[in-house]
């Protein structure tokens, strides 16, 4: 099954966020330490790390620094560029919202279908009632 072009943006940017988790755990920090470090709030830092909001340079640059890994800033900015150039090439391919997904799938639904075949066991299940006045279960 083909991946799509979101699914690939959204692995893009967390594996951005992994590396990112990866520094923040072989300094020795927590998330919170992070954010102080950084002048954060503790929620931007697990945000990122988490890869919910995609980080900015400047952020990456930070997050390095407070490691201590200056050296891998520039490869997580290209990554975290990459990332982000895959998401805006997906919003521009469904800039009208799915609107084409919906008229090639809306034909699938509105092809007649054959009724399903009823024996006439069935026509007589469906008739009759569950429970009859008086029947004490029998």
């Amino acid at each position: 099954m083909p991946t799509s072009p979101l699914s690939s943006a959204q692995a893009a940017r967390q594996a951005v966020a992994s590396r990112l988790q990866g520094l923040m755990k072989d300094a020795g920090l927590s998330g919170h330490e992070l954010a102080v470090r950084c002048g954060w709030h503790r929620a931007k830092s697990s945000r990122i790390a988490r890869g919910i909001t995609p980080p900015s340079d400047a952020d990456i640059r930070a997050w390095c620094s407070a490691c201590g890994a200056d050296g891998q800033a520039a490869d997580l900015i290209a990554a975290s560029r990459n990332a982000e150039s895959m998401y805006v090439e997906w919003r521009q391919i469904h800039k009208d919202g799915m609107r084409r997904v919906h008229e090639q799938t809306v034909p699938l639904y509105q092809r007649p279908r054959p009724a399903p075949a009823t024996t006439g066991t069935m026509r007589r299940k469906l008739w009759l009632p569950l429970s009859r006045p008086g029947n004490s279960g029998r």
